[in-house]
Parts: structure tokens; sequence; C-alpha cells
């Protein structure tokens, strides 16, 4: 099908990515639009975030955030968030701005308690495997299943634990390293979340 100047303009405006990039992905996606979308994001997303891994990203901002339960409501969650890039310029922009706003509301609401898969304590992963495994053979399971459970059990534990492997609260179909590598892909720089802290009253 036929892929019109104004169609490629519009993907262009939405995703930001060369105006190549975004009549191949129109012509891959026959001419869908959120498809297409999709697919740039993908493709500029990938080859972004090979360009930038060597970088160093020692800008930034800290910024913060505080959770009403409801209007005039004492806050009773808060987060403070560094989130780094190469510029002082990018982290002055509406995009980046935006996504420090998105990630401080997904850390109130999922509660991570590491960024990185890394920063996991070995020790908490240790003990987690013991009792998933006890659970595995308290329940008669095969021994030959019991691995593949506790290795499933302690990945589901880490998606849950770890903020770059959880579901983005903005876009549950994403992850958050997904939601930082699309604005990467918009603002060519190195973007990553160097720590966070969360508070909750009561905890």
């Amino acid at each position: 099908m036929g892929i019109s100047a104004e169609d490629v303009k519009q993907l262009r405006e939405l995703t930001n990515a060369p105006m190549m990039a975004c009549k191949t992905a129109l012509v891959d996606a026959d001419g869908d639009m959120e498809k297409a979308a999709e697919l740039v994001r993908e493709r500029t997303g990938a080859k972004m975030d090979a360009r930038v891994a060597d970088r160093t990203a020692s800008e930034g901002m800290v910024t913060s955030y505080l959770h009403q339960p409801s209007p005039g409501s004492p806050a009773r969650v808060g987060v403070l968030l560094q989130l780094s890039s190469e510029t002082d310029f990018v982290a002055k922009s509406e995009p980046f701005l935006a996504l420090a706003k998105q990630l401080c509301m997904h850390i109130a609401a999922s509660k991570p308690l590491f960024v990185h898969v890394d920063d996991v304590d070995g020790a908490m992963l240790d003990k987690e495997r013991e009792f998933v495994r006890k659970e595995a053979v308290e329940q008669g399971k095969p021994a030959e299943m019991i691995e593949r459970i506790v290795e499933g059990k302690v990945k589901k534990v880490l998606s849950d634990w770890v903020l770059l492997d959880q579901p983005f609260v903005i876009d549950p179909d994403r992850t958050v390293a997904q939601a930082i590598s699309d604005v990467q892909a918009v603002l060519g720089e190195k973007i990553g979340v160097a720590r966070f802290a969360r508070y909750e009253v009561g905890n």
C-alpha cells in the first residue's frame, strides 16, 4: 500500500525518529500508525541503548513526589529520585521531566526495593530460594521439577523487587527499563535511575 508523506510526518511527530525509519516502519506495519510507532520505538530504542551503553550520565536531577490519598489529606507516601542524564540541557527537557515524575509515581505505587538486579542482596535471594524449595518439597513436587519451580518463583520475585524489571504503572505492557529506553531514543542521551528512596507512614 502507498504511504503518504503526511503519514510519515505524523509518525515522526509521535516518535521523533528519522523520516526514513518512520517510512520503513509504516511500510512494515501496512500503514497501521500504532503498530508503526511500536516498531520505531523497538528499533531506534535498541540502537540507542547500544550507542549509549558506555557513556557516562553525570548530570540529571533530584526530584520528589508526595502522594496524598485524597485532596487536602496529609501525604502518606513520599519518594526521592535521582534521575541521571549526560547533559544539563536534557535534564531540563520536557520528556525528561515527565519521565522523572512518572517514575516517582511508579515507585510510590509499586514499592521497588532495588534499581538493578545487580543491586539485589544475594543473601535475600538465597533465603527466598530456600523458602520456595522447602515449600515445593512439602507439596510433594517431583524432584526434577523443583529447581525449575524455584528459578521461576525467584524470577517473579525479582520482577517485584527490581525497579527496572517491574511493569510500568503508566503502561503495564512495558517494563520501567523499556519506558526509559523509549525516552532515551527521543532525547539521544543516556538516561538512568541513579537511586531512589521511598518513605511511607507506618512502615
